[in-house]
């Protein structure tokens, strides 16, 4: 007896041609033209990092063995409804391309933006005495091939970056204000990060200090309470007046293999500073960074 698998294009085909063969219903008159959507407003959508890193415990539990994971983070969130492997080519050093074996999206509202690409590990000899497949490496570059879109309706068809190789440290991408959450309780603003892969924060781990519009400074104080292991931290002070930078010292917090996340300097979206007051020399905001706060 066939597989079911075997027989899925044939019932596909005869569903197809059935349903051609179908009379519809007849139209008593003639429908007005579909207006046509409105297109987005604002800037493309940018891909602002991409780092590959070892796979999780429960990235491995795919059909096939995963050897790493590549982590996209994205200027908005993404349409899950578009996101298939098939869109994305990773290159190898050694110039072959791949496609994911599996793509996953962020659980967290503000983690929509981070999209991970599973790669399947180098299959094994042949039983029969075949050629073996060269052992495949890490990615070093990604291409959006298909028609994946953001929530807004916006095709990322073409967008590209370099990989970050898994021997640097995970690295803060993006910073946006939001408001206090679980955890953060009494607290009068928020402000979430963005890191270019999952991170968590350990208990003796350094707080960053928060530049705000006027020119203070302080010390963040409380973390709010997040799923482990995505690519977002929020970190909470007391006070009204917005914050305009923060600065983060190395090891504010550790990626899946408990290695500390690298030190940075990065501007809030959408907030400027009061005047007369300047922020750090060199911090800019990144290529395609919207000044909105996250869905």
């Amino acid at each position: 007896m066939p597989s079911p698998l075997r027989l899925a294009p044939l019932l596909v085909l005869v569903t197809a041609c059935f349903g051609a063969a179908m009379p519809g219903p007849r139209r008593r008159h003639a429908e007005p033209p579909a207006t046509p959507s409105a297109a987005p407003v604002g800037p493309p959508t940018a891909l602002l990092a991409a780092q590959v890193q070892p796979p999780r415990p429960a990235d491995r539990e795919q059909v096939l063995p995963v050897r790493a994971a590549v982590y996209l983070l994205f200027s908005r969130p993404v349409d899950p409804l578009t996101l298939v492997p098939q869109q994305f080519v990773l290159a190898l050093a050694d110039g072959r391309r791949v496609a994911p074996v599996a793509v996953l999206i962020g659980a967290e509202p503000g983690a929509q933006r981070s999209v991970t690409l599973l790669l399947a590990d180098t299959p094994p000899p042949p039983p029969d005495g075949g050629k073996a497949i060269a052992p495949l490496t890490d990615p070093i570059s990604v291409t959006i091939t298909g028609l994946l879109h953001d929530v807004d309706g916006r095709v990322l068809e073409g967008l590209a970056a370099d990989v970050v190789p898994r021997t640097q440290p995970v690295f803060a991408v993006l910073a946006e204000p939001v408001a206090p959450g679980p955890g953060c309780e009494g607290r009068g603003q928020a402000l979430r990060v963005l890191w270019s892969a999952p991170v968590h924060r350990p208990d003796a781990a350094p707080w960053p200090v928060l530049v705000r519009t006027d020119g203070t400074r302080g010390a963040a104080d409380a973390a709010a309470l997040l799923d482990v292991d995505e690519v977002l931290l929020e970190f909470c002070a007391p006070g009204t007046t917005a914050v305009m930078q923060v600065e983060l010292p190395a090891g504010a917090a550790q990626d899946g293999r408990g290695q500390a996340t690298a030190a940075g300097v990065l501007p809030a979206a959408g907030v400027l500073p009061a005047a007369g007051v300047l922020p750090a020399a060199g911090v800019l905001p990144a290529a395609g960074v919207l000044p909105v706060t996250a869905r």
